[in-house]
């Protein structure tokens, strides 16, 4: 699988556009209780983010990893396929504590049945980077391939690998209001 770098850029104090930073993405920071499955959230805004003049670091709230109304979160998520060999069986309570402390706020909008179904007051936009996907929606199913687009607009859903190979997303979460 493919490696990934974020460059920020920004104005600098005489208001001239520069690259601010470039740093990798680190995709394969695996869980520990679900091997080959990644969330690396690489930027985030909030409603009060501002552009132009000097450069600052978004302020966000560190508890969740959602979007707060009119903020972003910019992440890359790598699935394991189902079909993948399970070296050995999962730690249900482990998998479930590492999740609430590495995907805040998000962890606590999945459902236990059935399993990956989750619904956030977000517009996503997700790019297949990397491999096949399936994607589950109440009434609807999809399988996505590499250079598909979805527009995920508030709706329960869930994304299942049974591709027999790793599965990389784009993700762009931008929080809104639920009618």
């Amino acid at each position: 699988m493919s490696n990934y770098r974020v460059l920020v850029t920004g104005n600098n104090l005489s208001n001239k556009s520069q690259i601010i930073s470039e740093t990798p993405i680190q995709v394969e920071n695996y869980f520990e209780y679900q091997p080959g499955f990644s969330v690396e959230v690489f930027w985030r805004t909030s409603a009060k983010t501002t552009v132009g003049g000097a450069f600052k670091t978004p302020e966000v709230d560190q508890s969740t990893i959602l979007p707060e109304v009119a903020g972003t979160s910019a992440m890359i998520v790598t699935f394991p396929s189902t079909q993948a060999d399970a070296p050995t069986p999962v730690d249900l309570d482990k998998l479930v504590q590492e999740t609430f402390a590495r995907l805040p706020g998000l962890a606590e909008t999945f459902e236990p049945e059935p399993p990956g179904y989750h619904l956030t007051n977000t517009i996503d936009y997700v790019v297949i980077l990397e491999g096949t996907v399936n994607l589950l929606l109440e009434e609807d199913a999809k399988t996505l391939n590499v250079g598909d687009i979805v527009v995920q607009n508030g709706t329960r859903h869930a994304w299942v690998n049974d591709s027999g190979k790793p599965v990389r997303l784009l993700v762009i979460m931008v929080g809104m209001e639920r009618a």
